[in-house]
């Protein structure tokens, strides 16, 4: 941490007048734009309802880099020098005069959407962007449950109609992603009959989880432990389950191939979510929000009078702390759910290479789990 005056608060914690933090500078590729600020003032200021969060860890997700690269700037509008990052998990030093939920000294995790700022040593936000982290997970791991774990929740239980259930057939598209890992055990949790699609490279993660593989599918939820999986590049979802009555598909890859498939399988008045849609470069402009909506439009036509009633969903994440307090309570503390962790980045160790290489390797696709940025060791 970097050395500075400190402060102290009414619980006798001390708190430096300047941190350590990545620093954007503007948009644009990871070593143009990104550097690592050694006296970056600590954000001490709060309003009622904002806490004060000493960061022991935090996590990439996809939206960190396309924030990064531009692709989101029509709705992202930032006052440079920035500081990223989305997930976090850290102990609470300071709240403001309005903060009821949580205390100094509670260990928590939490998303702070576009807004940022978890890349650094602390990190100021609104205490409903905070809950109190799982109790058997360390902060590297808290820190790799809220964005990912939050979008397949919502997509599951909030946005599909009904919740999944043990009655429930789904299909997910990308079970090797994080939202995908995290979606695969949310609908076993809860006894629902599960297929995922991904490439015989990443069979092994299904198996980490403690799945047992089978690439025939057998309708049965007798043993809970089985999961039906399908190598996208032997064969296509649409064609291998045609007719076999899903309720839902949910997408986590994007293209329109997975809708067109997914008609294939999906029952009358099933539904497909996706938190990607057709375009898979997530590039935000006037053009693509128009096409984008267009297309969106069509399908809604499509599923109220085309025959079989398939519901097109866009699934947007929404912030809701108590969705991750329910995460936390209802899966994660019941070892029902956990998170897999691909590689732990040390910026005191390697410097900002640690922010250059975290950002490389969720960029390329290429990871199996979780990256985390590890901020300080736990007490």
């Amino acid at each position: 941490m970097a050395e500075a005056t400190t402060n102290k608060t009414n619980n006798d914690i001390c708190i430096p007048s300047v941190m350590k933090a990545a620093q954007q500078s503007g948009f644009g590729e990871v070593r143009d734009v990104l550097t690592l600020g050694e006296n970056v003032s600590v954000p001490r200021q709060l309003s009622s309802k904002q806490i004060l969060v000493r960061v022991y860890a935090a996590a990439i997700n996809p939206v960190d880099w396309k924030i990064l690269n531009g692709r989101l700037s029509l709705v992202t509008r930032y006052s440079f020098p920035h500081t990223p990052g989305t997930d976090v998990a850290g102990v609470v030093v300071d709240i403001g005069s309005g903060v009821t939920r949580l205390r100094i000294c509670d260990k928590v995790y939490g998303d702070l959407t576009i807004h940022g700022g978890s890349y650094a040593e602390y990190v100021r936000g609104d205490e409903s962007l905070f809950t109190l982290k799982p109790n058997n997970l360390t902060m590297e791991e808290a820190a790799a449950i809220p964005l990912a774990c939050d979008t397949s929740y919502q997509a599951l239980f909030k946005k599909a109609s009904p919740p999944i259930g043990p009655r429930s057939k789904i299909l997910i598209c990308g079970g090797s992603t994080a939202t995908g890992l995290y979606a695969i055990q949310l609908a076993k949790a809860v006894g629902a009959y599960v297929t995922a699609t991904c490439s015989q490279r990443n069979f092994s993660l299904m198996e980490k989880l403690g799945y047992k593989i089978t690439q025939t599918s057998v309708e049965t939820n007798n043993d809970k432990n089985q999961l039906h999986i399908i190598d996208y590049n032997e064969k296509d979802f649409g064609e291998e389950l045609k007719d076999q009555n899903y309720d839902i598909v949910y997408d986590c890859v994007g293209g329109e191939q997975q809708w067109i498939s997914a008609q294939k399988i999906l029952k009358r008045g099933g539904q497909f979510i996706t938190i990607v849609g057709d375009d898979t470069s997530s590039i935000i402009s006037l053009k693509t929000l128009v096409i984008a909506g267009l297309s969106i439009l069509n399908r809604k036509f499509w599923s109220v009078f085309g025959s079989a009633h398939h519901n097109y969903i866009r699934h947007v994440l929404y912030e809701n702390f108590q969705d991750l307090d329910d995460i936390r309570t209802e899966y994660i503390e019941t070892r029902k759910v956990k998170p897999l962790i691909d590689t732990i980045f040390d910026w005191r160790k390697d410097g900002v290479e640690a922010l250059y290489s975290i950002y490389d390797k969720s960029k390329s696709g290429k990871a199996q789990g979780k990256l985390i940025l590890k901020i300080v060791d736990e007490e």
